[in-house]
């Protein structure tokens, strides 16, 4: 019961941190073999002992041999109320991502293009879009609020209302934006009680949870109209574009099963159960395990339905990891929505990191079970493991699986992961912060290569922040910055120069730590996070400036920190981050409580910032009506942009013009 009951609170605290994604075409043809490559067969250890290495995925080639394995592995698992395990679908940890990717000078970029004149989504690799609730295209800002879509025009003196759409009807996060196509990325629920008299099966049985991905086209030419939706089993992970191509991925349980259970108490009652739930497993079908899609137009009729890709398209580890699907789709969103190509690996995942031509998922292994039955119990915290599944994206129309590897440790998020000339570098923590504190926690990096079907180790470093955990990390070319906290804030500087031994060549020692960290040029690199007492209490929002420059001393040259109390949303969101280089302007948004003469006065607004040299300047604060004595939570400021010298601030209230100098109030759009 303990272990059900927490289910549900893990359930709980994921829907907060998910948001839904996937689509397909009308004329997508599901019974239809597609003509891909194989899975290539990765040689290695099933597992780690010591240095972890690569073991091996197994294709399907046709849905016999799928369902043979799916069935035999569900048969050992399945119990007298069913997959008790995979009743209410995985829980992907959701997508935190964080800052562009650095070229050799520290400068983010994904490929050489002309720098436009208005900032873009702060994403993890330049060139690679992420989904986000607020997209501009120097025209128009196009926001998520409160239930609404709503188009803005930004072209004259002040900004402009153009069209709304309700969605009281779709739980909406986030979205992409493409020219007029905006892909809108949500998720919904179903519900299943099994068929009994009366409304007892409410009262005796859990309902069968089951999680589903909702994808909206949207087109924004005119007044903005729903064009088609896909609604998937499963749940969304991340999202990724390049180009006008989206890459979807989602997880997805066993759904479809209507089980038997137990007609009494007794053992011979949970017994038959049990048998007559193997009977149905054996007889399953391939859209028991594979995510079902449905494509409804405008009018909500079903256009095309169906698994979201055949046997042959997906895979298994040779280590067994479940029978959950890890389902990568490709989405040509230059056309609307338009599904090119879908493919599945027998895992879980959690974490994505893309570059232009990659895409990486990894799966923190979290079986404590297995652990304990393998006289493991003593070492849990050495015996956390990572699985990395690379994917090929470079062709527009079609995601491969290329490999899978294994890493020591968990991974903050998925900024840990970083690819550079070929190599990915992977940053994790042995021990979670959630486990206590443990001695023997550290941090390491880890160099993977891709060899022959495998992520193979080349390389790496452990010992960093000993009982302590991962709060930022920052690639940048050959050097990572990584930081750990407990009591301290160390900044650590790993030289990746020769991937084969990966040394740690500086240590900053400060109070608090950043959370996030972001590059300025010159060999300067930001910090947003928190001031903390030297017992690690935290105070409040703090920004700081390092110069590392020099990799061996790196030196925190300046700070501003606001009032005790305060925190910024750009800590765990790093898409609420503006950094704008042309004239050396950060913004981040800042909610604070504080007590002054015994009353209490909160503000919810957005601390504007220079950088000149080495040296930090507040510029103004910028609060929207109702922010400033931070009782309307709907003027809580969540995204900066930058457009044609003018920055708008945008929260659920409206959006606001301000000088892109002094940051005064030109102009305000109320929603």
């Amino acid at each position: 019961m303990r272990n059900r009951i927490t289910r549900i609170i893990t359930l709980l605290t994921m829907l907060t941190l998910t948001a839904a994604a996937c689509t397909a075409d009308a004329a997508t043809d599901t019974t239809r073999p597609r003509d891909g490559r194989p899975f290539i067969t990765i040689e290695g250890p099933n597992r780690p002992t010591g240095v972890l290495a690569s073991y091996s995925l197994v294709p399907f080639n046709e849905c016999d041999s799928f369902l043979d394995y799916v069935i035999s592995r569900a048969i050992d698992m399945v119990g007298a109320y069913g997959l008790d395990d995979h009743r209410f679908g995985p829980f992907p940890l959701g997508d935190a991502t964080f800052f562009e990717s650095a070229g050799e000078d520290g400068v983010a970029r994904a490929s050489a293009q002309e720098a436009p004149s208005y900032s873009e989504t702060n994403v993890q690799v330049l060139g690679v879009d992420e989904p986000d609730m607020v997209k501009t295209d120097g025209e128009r800002i196009v926001v998520l609020a409160e239930g609404r879509l709503i188009v803005a025009d930004v072209t004259g003196d002040e900004p402009e209302v153009i069209g709304r759409l309700n969605l009281d009807d779709f739980a909406v996060q986030n979205f992409f934006m493409s020219g007029d196509q905006v892909l809108l990325l949500g998720s919904a629920w179903s519900n299943f009680y099994p068929l009994m008299e009366g409304d007892i099966a409410a009262e005796r049985y859990p309902s069968f949870e089951s999680p589903t991905v909702k994808l909206i086209q949207v087109d924004i030419s005119g007044e903005p109209e729903i064009v088609r939706t896909m609604t998937i089993d499963g749940q969304y992970v991340s999202g990724r574009m390049v180009g006008d191509t989206v890459r979807l991925v989602l997880t997805s349980g066993p759904v479809g099963f209507e089980w038997s259970y137990p007609s009494g108490s007794g053992l011979n009652a949970e017994r038959s159960a049990i048998e007559e739930n193997k009977d149905i497993i054996r007889n399953s079908e391939p859209a028991n395990w594979i995510p079902y899609f449905i494509v409804t137009d405008a009018d909500g009729e079903v256009t095309a339905e169906g698994t979201l890709f055949d046997c042959n398209r997906a895979g298994h580890p040779e280590e067994f990891s479940g029978i959950n699907m890890l389902s990568v789709a490709t989405i040509d969103l230059s056309n609307g929505l338009i599904m090119k190509d879908a493919t599945g690996v027998l895992a879980s995942g959690e974490t994505v990191y893309a570059s232009a031509d990659s895409l990486y998922v990894a799966t923190q292994n979290w079986d404590v079970t297995r652990w304990a039955e393998e006289g493991l119990a003593d070492e849990e915290p050495d015996q956390v493991t990572t699985d990395i599944h690379k994917f090929d994206i470079s062709n527009p129309n079609r995601t491969d699986y290329l490999a899978t590897g294994r890493v020591r440790g968990y991974l903050l998020n998925q900024f840990a992961m970083d690819e550079h000339q070929g190599l990915l570098r992977v940053a994790s923590t042995t021990s979670p912060s959630w486990w206590g504190a443990n001695p023997r926690s550290e941090s390491l990096v880890t160099v993977l290569e891709h060899d022959r079907g495998a992520l193979r180790e080349v390389g790496s470093v452990d010992g960093l922040g000993k009982t302590e955990q991962i709060y930022s990390v920052r690639f940048m070319g050959d050097v990572a910055y990584v930081v750990t906290f407990r009591q301290t804030d160390p900044l650590y500087t790993v030289d990746l120069s020769d991937p084969t031994d990966p040394r740690v060549v500086g240590e900053l020692k400060i109070l608090g730590y950043s959370a996030y960290l972001h590059p300025v040029g010159d060999g300067l690199l930001l910090g947003v996070g928190q001031d903390a007492s030297d017992t690690g209490q935290i105070k409040g929002t703090q920004v700081s400036l390092f110069d590392v420059s020099d990799p061996s001393d790196p030196v925190r040259v300046d700070t501003i920190t606001l009032s005790e109390g305060s925190s910024s949303e750009v800590e765990y969101d790093h898409h609420a981050f503006l950094y704008w280089p042309e004239t050396g302007l950060g913004v981040i948004p800042v909610q604070q409580w504080w007590w002054d003469s015994e009353k209490e006065t909160a503000f919810f607004g957005a601390v504007g910032f220079g950088i000149d040299g080495d040296a930090l300047d507040e510029i103004r604060r910028i609060a929207h009506p109702g922010g400033d004595d931070g009782w309307d939570h709907r003027a809580h400021i969540r995204r900066s942009i930058v457009i044609d010298g003018s920055l708008y601030t945008v929260s659920d209230s409206g959006i606001m013009k301000s000088d892109l100098d002094d940051l005064r109030e030109e102009a305000w759009l109320g929603f």
